[in-house]
């Protein structure tokens, strides 16, 4: 490409622009009209190519008609200009509600955005949000990217046996998702050739669209030579509903109970025999303080779809949870059942957990960061309930180490009106106390950051009125405040727009 020559002239100046032939003819091959003046040629000549460049790979001669846009992907230019403000990261966090109200309202992405969409970091997570947005013409866009391609058909001229690992790891998480039977015997038929490395990494496939029907393959893998394929082969069937391994671990942890008077007692802790470790439980397991024995009741507990203990126990989540904590094992028992709701997607369980956390605070099982993932699996209108409940038994807001803080920061649940206005009301009285340092309150920094996200944006005109600006604090605090109110002006202008015309 003729880009050191385009450079060279740009820096001599236009007006002793020398262009040479072949960098004329190459701009010619581009589609630039060439037969304009210096000036115009030169910043024509630089955008092509910076496009060539931007994309890192030369572009095919296209034949044939373009796809037409649909109706729903003239999007009005501030409809645009906000999609950009949240890609180029001024905005970034608000990105997953953008993408939720194009669905709601049903509209397109628009393709000008697509390159930075297709570019994001953690595209994997957001993929599944955006290819349901995509309109034919947004189809043919990405085609035209070898990379971009992957995300949307099966790659040609494709050859199980003789795909290297990277193509065939792409190949079974693509037909996972399209034809879970077909990925598991593609899987099947290489898999006594296949390296205990690759064994590995192939098996987490299956994770996608699991079923009973993987349980053969995944069993055999548990007779594998290899500890990391046994554990891969073990994490995902303690994944798998009526499967045999949730049943054997069950049977285990039955036989650890001694139930008697509405008394719970751990029994029969020994170490794990071989069947048990051909199910993953370890002998000695990193993760378990307390020995081999809090090892053994913990790892087996952990793996155990916490809803079994319902019929088991004939009692609530609740009442289980209170059982757990009042016997020689309490800790070990709790901490089991955070994982278990964890590992297994518990919304029930995760929301009796944090119940009991706020009647518990001082257990050192609410050190463990599995906690934090169980708030992303309580619903809306149980995680507004939880922390409306927790809210009215103090009369300031919560530090960082309390329950509903982090029940708060780690779940994505959109806050309902009292909650909001309770929440800024509280900020606004704890700000105006006394003096303290910035660094004693950055905690309440969250809090505004959390506003921002997940009030409702129709509150803005609520939110920006009662701040006591002659306040001596409210120095540190302007700022924050503002960038608050920017993102909450921001979400309202932008639902405005996504519903226009809907």
């Amino acid at each position: 490409m003729p880009w050191k020559d385009l450079v060279k002239n740009a820096l001599l100046g236009v007006e002793n622009s020398n262009f040479k032939p072949e960098t004329i003819s190459k701009l010619e091959q581009m589609g630039v009209k060439t037969s304009t003046e210096a000036p115009r040629l030169l910043a024509d000549g630089v955008a092509m190519i910076a496009q060539f460049r931007k994309a890192g790979f030369a572009l095919k001669h296209f034949e044939g008609e373009l796809p037409i846009p649909s109706a729903a992907q003239h999007f009005n230019p501030k409809n645009a200009h906000l999609l950009h403000l949240i890609l180029s990261g001024q905005h970034a966090p608000v990105l997953p509600e953008y993408l939720f109200l194009l669905k709601k309202y049903g509209k397109k992405l628009p393709n000008v955005e697509l390159p930075t969409l297709m570019s994001l970091a953690d595209l994997q997570q957001f993929w599944p949000e955006i290819a349901p947005l995509l309109d034919d013409s947004g189809y043919w866009l990405l085609q035209q990217h070898p990379e971009w391609s992957n995300w949307l058909h099966e790659p040609s001229q494709f050859n199980w046996q003789t795909a290297g690992k990277s193509e065939r790891l792409a190949q079974l998480q693509f037909w996972r998702r399209q034809s879970p039977s077909f990925a598991l015997e593609l899987l099947t038929s290489s898999w006594e050739t296949e390296s205990p490395a690759d064994k590995a990494v192939f098996l987490p496939c299956l994770e996608i669209g699991l079923s009973l029907a993987d349980e053969p393959l995944l069993e055999r893998a548990l007779d594998d030579r290899r500890k990391e394929v046994r554990q891969a082969a073990a994490i995902i069937l303690a994944k798998l509903p009526g499967g045999k391994l949730v049943e054997r671990m069950a049977n285990r942890a039955k036989a650890l109970f001694e139930y008697k008077n509405d008394k719970l007692k751990i029994v029969n802790l020994d170490e794990p025999d071989l069947s048990a470790q051909r199910d993953g439980i370890l002998q000695i397991h990193p993760g378990w303080q307390g020995g081999a024995k809090a090892g053994y009741l913990g790892q087996i507990i952990s793996l155990v779809p916490l809803s079994n203990w319902v019929d088991f126990f004939n009692k609530t989540p609740a009442e289980i949870l209170n059982l757990f904590s009042q016997t020689d094992w309490s800790e070990v028992l709790l901490q089991a059942a955070v994982q278990s709701a964890a590992f297994h997607k518990s919304a029930e369980w995760a929301t009796a957990i944090f119940d009991l956390w706020q009647r518990n605070q001082n257990l050192q099982v609410w050190e463990s960061t599995s906690v934090n993932h169980l708030a992303k699996l309580i619903g809306h209108d149980a995680v507004n309930s939880l922390a409306l409940k927790f809210m009215k038994e103090t009369a300031s807001l919560p530090n960082e180490a309390s329950p509903v803080f982090r029940l708060m920061k780690n779940s994505e649940a959109k806050w309902n009106d009292e909650l909001s206005l309770l929440i800024v009301n509280r900020f606004r009285m704890e700000i105006v106390k006394d003096y303290r340092q910035f660094w004693q309150l950055q905690y309440l920094n969250s809090y505004l950051q959390m506003l921002g996200l997940r009030c409702n944006p129709a509150l803005f005109d609520q939110l920006q009125t009662g701040w006591s600006n002659d306040s001596v604090q409210w120095r540190m605090w302007e700022k924050p405040v503002e960038d608050m109110l920017a993102r909450v002006l921001f979400r309202r202008e932008m639902e405005l727009e996504i519903r226009k015309d809907a």
